[in-house]
């Protein structure tokens, strides 16, 4: 299963088409970890790529008028996943207490975005990944498969 993450888009439209050209036809799903304009970002993306789009999100501090929840879990591929932005766990002076929390969820992956900076590591056994930011040109490719976790980070 791959899985592509996005985060921080901050009406950089441009560089989350290209992404989602690039990897449209082999991502089972793309993760957005928030600041994507309270949704706008993507309102062109789903009529443009319409139901191969599939993607799950969360929102930002700075998408005052979305819906969507500020923490999301779910399980794809057997492993438990964990979305965020990050900023209610105060990931911009350290990932400890997002990690604490993600070992009390259960969860194998936590995703988050907000420092704008990519960011892969292995804290009390539970993958923290921020794939940086759209704006800047960077996001993640994570692949699992036979219970393995590959993760990569990317540019644009």
């Amino acid at each position: 299963m791959r899985l592509i993450a996005v985060s921080d888009i901050h009406g950089r439209k441009g560089n989350l088409f290209d992404i989602i050209e690039k990897h449209i036809d082999e991502a089972n799903y793309f993760l957005c970890l928030g600041d994507c304009n309270s949704g706008d970002d993507f309102d062109e993306a789903n009529i443009y790529f319409g139901n191969k789009l599939h993607l799950i999100t969360v929102c930002g501090n700075t998408d005052f008028r979305s819906t969507e929840p500020a923490v999301r879990e779910f399980t794809l591929a057997g492993k438990r996943i964990m979305l965020c932005h990050g900023h209610t766990f105060k990931v911009k002076l350290t990932y400890i207490t997002l990690a604490h929390e993600a070992k009390n969820r259960n969860v194998d992956i936590a995703f988050f975005g907000h420092t704008h900076e990519p960011h892969i590591s292995i804290e009390n056994g539970v993958y923290l990944i921020n794939p940086g930011s759209v704006a800047n040109g960077s996001y993640g490719i994570i692949d699992i498969n036979d219970n393995e976790i590959k993760c990569e980070l990317a540019r644009i």
